[in-house]
């Protein structure tokens, strides 16, 4: 049985979903990174309740049969490039989760691992996020984007009100949806937002979760949160009664670069919070994970610095802005591309296999003289708005303007 089953399969459509909220209902996905955009084959079964899309009538099917048959989904790009760049990613972490000894085709669907959105509630308006993710964000495209007449492709027609602006109020996660998720088999939970430390629904989901589930000491917690705000303490009482809690902080640069490209707090927060989390004696483990961008990748050694202090290198992970391309460091110009190539390669701090991974990345797509004029655009019309200044962040790329 083993031999038929292609090693190309992602273990997510069998024991893992994703569950998010949309102004028009709820998304359910195989995993947070499914790609589910205008060309997705599955975008009409996008706005589904987890019971209609892990059914035998559901979506899932299709992808599971599809798996099986050795097909590698488009939707699940991103970890095709991870393994192809760095040879490991989250498709490969899930396969060895999964019992292939085991797996029969027509095997039901037993929820054992869950990624959940509770809301855009957010308290920032990052550069590279939108507003799906970041209510937030909703002001920095009310406030930057649309007095000089820019659009943004990630505001669709349901985040704008009458007068075309984007709605500034958080859309939240519908509680009655837990009476249709099985929590009982639960062993991981990745939480994420927004920022899930200020989402109310955060704490009714844990109470809930210990309530169902058939062994709260067997679960584990992962958080994704930009580590400006801490949980109360009920939060970490509940932590002490699980397995392991692991905190991803999302961390773009070292002081005024990550206040730059993460619009709306202080660094000295972000320290604060960190040491807090350090002193916690709940089991608690930190990660740092650094979303790179034509901004931030300039001044990364800085970054690492500090991470270094923090926690060991293996756990700080990196990824890359590909939305807005504008922002994705793979579409600069050939002579910013090779100056940062420079700088990464000098790099006496950078570990070699992040080293490589950035390098490769930096490789994968041209320069795009369209995107890299909108790039000049947005980030002078955020500058004016937020009242920073890009040269004083990354003054390396003054030699690259058009």
């Amino acid at each position: 049985m083993t031999s038929k089953i292609p090693s190309s399969i992602c273990a997510a459509p069998w024991m893992h979903f994703a569950v998010s909220t949309h102004p028009d209902g709820f998304i359910t996905m195989p995993c947070c990174r499914f790609r589910m955009g205008s060309d997705s084959r599955y975008k009409k079964e996008k706005f589904q309740t987890p019971l209609e899309a892990i059914s035998k009538q559901g979506y899932f099917e299709d992808i599971r049969k599809k798996m099986l048959a050795g097909e590698k989904l488009s939707e699940c790009s991103k970890c095709w490039r991870e393994e192809e760049h760095r040879g490991y990613s989250y498709r490969t972490l899930m396969f060895n989760r999964l019992n292939i000894e085991k797996i029969k085709p027509d095997e039901p669907f037993v929820l054992k691992y869950l990624e959940i959105f509770f809301s855009n509630l957010c308290n920032l308006s990052c550069r590279m996020c939108d507003i799906t993710q970041s209510s937030q964000w909703a002001n920095l495209y009310n406030g930057a984007f649309l007095p000089n007449g820019m659009k943004d492709n990630a505001v669709d027609d349901e985040y704008l009100d009458e007068n075309g602006k984007a709605k500034t109020a958080p859309v939240n996660f519908d509680l009655a949806l837990l009476d249709k998720i099985d929590l009982s088999n639960l062993i991981e939970v990745k939480i994420l937002g927004g920022e899930p430390m200020i989402t109310p629904d955060h704490l009714v989901f844990l109470r809930r979760l210990m309530k169902d589930s058939k062994n709260p000491s067997d679960i584990k917690l992962v958080y994704h949160t930009n580590a400006t705000k801490k949980p109360p303490q009920v939060v970490v009482d509940f932590w002490k009664k699980i397995k392991k809690v692991e905190i991803v902080c999302s961390i773009d640069g070292y002081g005024e670069v990550n206040e730059y490209q993460r619009i709306g707090h202080k660094w000295k927060a972000i320290e604060d919070t960190v040491q807090w989390y350090r002193s916690l004696d709940a089991d608690v483990e930190l990660r740092i994970h650094t979303t790179l961008s034509s901004v931030n990748i300039w001044r990364l050694q800085d970054l690492v610095k500090w991470t270094n202090k923090i926690v060991p290198p293996h756990k700080v992970t990196f990824d890359f802005v590909q939305n807005p391309p504008y922002l994705d460091i793979s579409m600069m110009p050939d002579n910013a591309k090779n100056k940062c190539k420079e700088i990464l390669q000098h790099s006496t701090i950078l570990s070699r296999a992040h080293k490589q991974f950035i390098l490769a990345y930096l490789d994968t797509k041209s320069y795009n003289v369209i995107h890299w004029k909108e790039f000049w655009n947005k980030m002078e019309a955020i500058d004016k708005y937020t009242n920073q200044s890009l040269s004083s962040v990354a003054p390396q790329l003054e030699t690259f303007k058009i």
